[in-house]
């Protein structure tokens, strides 16, 4: 079985594009650091979501956000400047969620629901829509 869980932040916008027939075709990258101090790594895994999974996901993630991708791997070939071959791995995803490990994730943002997350996460800073940009 061909089966891959990777856990990171997107690290760069998402971007997505349509097919000829109308398919969302929507990729990012996801950052996966581990080890600790001078030790530590990135791998950066190059991720592909089609059809409604792909709208939901662009229409929900951005650059930062640290989510858990699920999916399979598939390896691509392309052709180098020098002609030979080259290969590229990526991750095509059935499930891509937010990852709950250092944050809340609030889906429902209305004013009743942000004031009561406000006063269970008094912490936590709230800014208005127009604050973001």
């Amino acid at each position: 079985m061909n089966h891959i869980t990777v856990h990171g932040n997107i690290s760069q916008e998402p971007e997505i594009r349509y097919s000829g027939s109308g398919l969302a075709v929507l990729s990012f990258n996801v950052a996966d650091t581990y080890g600790k101090d001078d030790k530590k790594k990135v791998t950066f895994h190059s991720v592909t979501v089609f059809g409604n999974l792909a709208e939901n996901v662009a229409a929900s993630i951005k650059k930062g956000d640290s989510v858990l991708v699920s999916g399979r791997l598939e390896t691509d070939e392309y052709k180098k400047k020098d002609g030979s071959t080259g290969k590229f791995t990526k991750i095509i995803a059935d499930e891509v969620a937010f990852s709950m490990r250092w944050s809340a994730v609030v889906a429902d943002k209305t004013d009743d629901t942000m004031k009561k997350v406000a006063k269970a996460f008094p912490n936590s800073a709230m800014f208005e829509d127009e604050d973001a940009f």
